[in-house]
């Protein structure tokens, strides 16, 4: 016992001389992770955002590999904290972009948010691979949607709206573009046209909108699918079990079906191995998705319209179904995340006041679209932001720029748009021959 109360004694006093270090280290790491998160805060409401529409003409040749390729020069434009200042106090983050797919009263117009000062570069991109979109700054739709839910429903309205993950890891692809086309032209297929009609059935006073908010990986996202690939290289032997037995490649873009390999001791002599040829589909597609340019994805839509005209499963069967077909067995699948839905029961966790706990979400919801909102970067702005009963349940997505550009894309001409769609009735004139490049402003305003 004597010992025992020594022991105590000698720590009592070691803590009563280092104190002030466990309290620092404590509470300075919960300190900077405020700091951080208030900077991100500052940095992102002083940025100048523009609402951009897409303009369309009667017919889009093109095929969604150019919208790939326009996500791609958007990737190019990715920004990162350059030192610790630009991180510390500056707050830099990652700009955000949106993809937007909006029916107001029925008439689908296509929108791309981004920053103010990039906007040239946008729409040069746009130039490039679609020379007969418009691209026109706009005014931003969301300022005529109510702020908060008591403005909502003193208007009349009600909201649903729910946010979207992925059944499997990033690394898996979705169906992509390629998977609609055939050789046959009576076969080929656009997917986006199933969602330009559910679009297209929203009444005068509804608004249906879909919000794909997406922000430039670096390359090494594609560590993120380095596990899945590692997986999937490990073989099962036919005619008997090679425990750790696994595919060595030099070349990994090879991909045999067979191949014979050394197993461990415990097994005798060597093994073939074997792949399906569904597991080497899948294994080709996941790196064909990794070898694209990465964006940090959120997938979000909400249904608001007038109490008497409310009807729900337009948007939760309509919109679900359409991002249905992009579901494949052994690739990706869309899954609604459910913890950020506007309705909730008695049932579901935690089983308390569901009509509050209702009309937070929603609030939540509506906050969120406003702001085209992704979830905080620290682990404490994700505590601030949460309230009792409504935390932050947002989650982001990997998606590649092909998975994107099958996502949202201009109609190609295999859809018809009319009547829903606002289009371009006569074709854009490319630059006049001869355009300076170089000069002053009165030489340029010549040709404008």
């Amino acid at each position: 016992m004597a010992i025992v109360l020594s022991i105590l004694q000698d720590a009592g006093t070691v803590l009563y001389y280092t104190w002030w270090f466990w309290i620092f280290m404590i509470f300075f790491p919960l300190f900077t992770d405020t700091w951080l998160f208030w900077r991100q805060e500052m940095f992102k409401r002083d940025i100048d955002f523009v609402l951009l529409e897409l303009r369309l003409p009667r017919e889009v040749r093109k095929s969604p590999m150019a919208m790939e390729q326009v996500l791609a020069a958007i990737h190019s434009l990715r920004n990162v904290p350059g030192d610790p200042k630009e991180k510390w106090v500056s707050g830099e983050v990652t700009l955000t972009y949106s993809l937007e797919l909006v029916s107001l009263g029925g008439e689908i117009h296509f929108y791309i948010r981004a920053y103010r000062k990039q906007q040239t570069l946008i729409e040069a991109a746009f130039f490039a691979y679609y020379p007969d979109v418009e691209v026109a700054e706009v005014e931003d739709y969301v300022k005529d949607l109510p702020e908060n839910v008591t403005e909502l429903y003193e208007s009349g309205y009600d909201l649903w709206g729910i946010e979207l993950l992925l059944n499997k890891p990033g690394a898996y692809p979705i169906k992509s573009y390629l998977d609609f086309e055939a050789p046959e032209e009576e076969k080929q297929y656009d997917p986006i046209s199933l969602f330009l009609e559910v679009l297209g059935k929203a009444k005068r006073e509804e608004t249906l909108a879909i919000q794909i908010v997406i922000s430039p990986l670096a390359d090494a996202w594609k560590k993120h699918g380095e596990k899945v690939v590692e997986e999937l290289s490990t073989k099962k032997t036919i005619g008997g079990k090679a425990p750790g037995a696994k595919i060595h490649m030099d070349f990994p873009h090879i991909l045999p079906t067979f191949e014979t390999v050394k197993t461990d001791a415990k097994t005798e002599g060597e093994k073939v191995l074997a792949r399906t040829p569904g597991e080497t589909d899948t294994l080709k597609a996941i790196e064909e998705n990794l070898a694209k340019p990465g964006f940090e994805t959120i997938i979000r839509f909400i249904y608001a319209s007038p109490k008497e005209l409310f009807f729900n499963p337009l948007a939760r069967q309509g919109i679900l179904g359409a991002f249905n077909q992009y579901s494949s067995t052994n690739m990706n699948s869309f899954v609604p995340n459910y913890e950020t839905g506007t309705g909730t029961k008695m049932w579901v966790w935690p089983h308390i006041f569901p009509e509050k706990r209702t009309l937070l979400r929603k609030e939540r919801m509506l906050m969120n679209f406003r702001e085209r909102a992704t979830p905080p970067k620290t682990d404490m702005g994700m505590q601030i932001l949460s309230r009792w009963l409504n935390p932050v349940s947002s989650q982001t997505i990997m998606l590649s720029s092909r998975s994107l550009a099958t996502l949202f894309h201009p109609p190609t001409w295999l859809v018809l748009t009319a009547p829903h769609v606002k289009r371009v009735e006569s074709k854009k004139a490319g630059p006049p021959a001869g355009l300076p490049i170089y000069g002053g402003e009165e030489e340029v305003e010549k040709y404008r």
